[in-house]
C-alpha cells in the first residue's frame, strides 16, 4: 500500500507544482541537508531561496512544512515550523493560506506520512 501511495505522490509533484518552484525545493532540501545542523531548511533559508529562485515563499515554506504569515503592521514574515513545532500548524491556521500553500503543506504532510521526512535531531531556530 505505501509503496502504491509513494508512487502517487512522487507523480503529483511535477503535475502540482511549477518547474521553478520545484528547483527551489529540490536546491532548498538539498542544500539544507548539508549546511543546516538538523539537516532541515530554517525559515531564513526559506526567504534567502524564494529571492533567489524568484518563487512566493508561501507555497516553497509549505514544501518544507513551514507556514508564513505577515502581519499587517509589521515588515518581517512570522513563520510556524511544523517540522520542529508541529503542534503549532493548526488547522485554523493552514486555512488562511491560499490554496497554493495549503496544496503544498497537503504533500509536503503526505510525504511525511510515508516516512520521507528523516530529520537527524530537530534544532529550533
Amino acid at each position: 500500500m505505501d509503496l502504491v501511495w509513494s508512487r502517487r505522490i512522487a507523480e503529483a509533484y511535477p503535475t502540482l507544482f511549477p518547474c521553478r518552484l520545484r528547483q527551489a525545493h529540490m536546491a532548498l532540501v538539498a542544500w539544507a541537508e548539508e549546511a543546516s545542523p538538523d539537516g532541515w531548511p530554517t525559515p531564513s533559508d526559506v526567504e534567502r531561496f524564494s529571492r533567489l529562485y524568484g518563487v512566493p515563499r508561501g507555497p516553497l515554506g509549505a514544501l518544507v512544512g513551514m507556514l508564513s504569515r505577515q502581519p499587517v503592521a509589521d515588515r518581517r514574515a512570522v513563520w510556524v515550523d511544523a517540522v520542529r513545532e508541529p503542534d503549532k500548524a493548526t488547522p485554523h491556521l493552514i486555512r488562511q493560506h491560499d490554496h497554493k500553500v495549503v496544496r503544498a503543506f497537503g504533500w509536503f504532510c503526505a510525504t511525511t506520512d510515508l516516512g520521507w521526512l528523516r530529520l537527524r535531531s530537530p534544532v529550533l531556530h
